[in-house]
């Protein structure tokens, strides 16, 4: 099954330099621009350009992790379903008709996808025998990738259930409080207040503290190795 699912072969494996620079700027993108329900063309038209990265992102995860064509369009046809509905949204504020509704129908296309990124990447990586610049870059790229996939759960429950702070907060504080988290920073300005709200909040820095201590080990060991094997040579 791996086989016929992933390609080893592939032309864009392990290009994780250009997917942590368009990563980041996704994550910048999101700390920057509310997406928040504004009857505007700026919301519209910021809906687009994070719809745009994130999905650029995305896509670009699936090419590094060496996933084949055939399944990469499966992943094609959701991104380009959220990126046509942001489009939608910035035409209908065009004409002065419809409301921007943030993430809105999008944000579970997003969720789907941005759980699967990471996974990808990181089950590239492991296969890694030798340590080497795309590994660094490959892991710090996954680190984001979690962090974003978060903040889109965050958004759904806040989009989907009651609020997530407990009280209204722009779309932006969900990037910025999902970057605290995963780092274990805790500066206390925001908390979430419901129940399924703090338990994706203790998963998430959970995840978050495994995933650096495992792959912290996972480095250093290969780089272990190396030294091993250029002595034996």
């Amino acid at each position: 099954m791996t086989r016929r699912i992933f390609d080893d072969e592939s032309r864009y494996l392990d290009r994780y330099g250009l997917l942590l620079v368009v990563t980041t700027i996704a994550v910048v993108t999101l700390s920057l621009i509310d997406l928040g329900p504004r009857d505007d063309l700026a919301s519209a038209l910021g809906q687009l350009t994070v719809s745009v990265f994130v999905g650029a992102t995305l896509l670009i995860a699936l090419q590094a992790s060496g996933v084949r064509r055939r399944y990469q369009l499966i992943a094609n046809i959701g991104i380009g379903v959220g990126i046509l509905a942001s489009l939608v949204v910035v035409l209908l504020q065009a004409l002065g008709d419809g409301d921007a509704a943030g993430l809105g129908a999008t944000s579970l296309v997003w969720t789907v996808l941005s759980l699967f990124a990471p996974i990808l990447v990181i089950r590239r990586l492991v296969r890694h025998r030798a340590a080497s610049v795309k590994t660094l870059l490959g892991a710090v790229s996954a680190y984001l990738l979690i962090a974003l996939a978060f903040t889109f759960m965050f958004l759904d429950v806040n989009a989907f259930g009651r609020s997530f702070f407990g009280s209204d907060e722009p779309t932006t504080s969900f990037m910025y409080y999902s970057l605290v988290t995963i780092t274990t920073l805790g500066y206390g300005d925001l908390a979430a207040a419901e129940p399924i709200g703090r338990l994706l909040s203790t998963i998430e820095a959970v995840v978050g503290q495994v995933y650096l201590v495992t792959f912290v080990a996972m480095i250093v060991g290969l780089l272990v190795a190396q030294a091993q094997r250029a002595r034996d040579g």
